[in-house]
C-alpha cells in the first residue's frame, strides 16, 4: 500500500542568506568606563563590521501536490527583502530599530525573527507553514538563536 508521506508529521527546512553591516556597542546611560567594561573592543567612536551569515528555519507539512512545505523562491523573496535593509548599513545609523536598541547579536538575531515573521505574514498569508527560528551568525565561533520556541 502505498502511503502519502503529505499528510505526515511537520518537517523543517532551512534557507541562508548573508550580508555585511558595521555596528557599535554603546549604552548612553554608562559612563565611558563602564561602556568599555561591559563592550569591551565593541566599543569604539565608528564600530566596526561583520559579514553576516543568517539562517532562516521554517517548518510545515508537505503539500501533496508540490511537495514542499513551501517555494524556495518565496523564502528567498522573503530574505532579500529583510537583508536588503541591514546590508552595508551601518546599524546604529541606518536602521531605525537600533538608533536607541545596542545592535547586538541577541538584537539583531530577535529584529531579524520578527521582520521576517511580519514579512511571512504580509506575503504568504496563504501558505501553511511558520517561521520558527533564526540563527545569526556574527562570526564563525558567535551564533545566537531566536524564535518562537526559543
Amino acid at each position: 500500500m502505498k502511503q502519502d508521506i503529505s499528510s505526515g508529521k511537520v518537517v523543517r527546512m532551512s534557507r541562508r542568506a548573508s550580508f555585511s553591516s558595521a555596528h557599535l556597542y554603546s549604552n548612553r546611560n554608562f559612563s565611558e568606563q563602564e561602556n568599555k567594561a561591559t563592550f569591551g573592543k565593541c566599543f569604539t567612536e565608528h564600530g566596526h563590521g561583520h559579514n553576516y551569515l543568517l539562517e532562516a528555519f521554517f517548518e510545515g507539512r508537505i503539500d501533496a501536490k508540490s511537495g514542499l512545505i513551501i517555494n524556495l523562491l518565496d523564502i528567498d523573496d522573503l530574505l532579500k527583502v529583510l537583508t536588503e535593509v541591514l546590508d552595508h548599513k551601518h546599524l546604529n545609523f541606518d536602521v531605525p530599530e537600533f538608533k536607541e536598541t545596542i545592535p547586538t547579536s541577541e538584537n539583531l538575531a530577535r529584529y531579524c525573527f520578527l521582520k521576517l515573521e511580519d514579512l511571512r505574514q504580509a506575503k504568504l498569508p496563504q501558505v501553511d507553514m511558520r517561521l520558527y527560528k533564526v540563527r545569526l551568525f556574527e562570526t564563525d565561533d558567535l551564533w545566537v538563536e531566536f524564535g518562537a520556541s526559543t
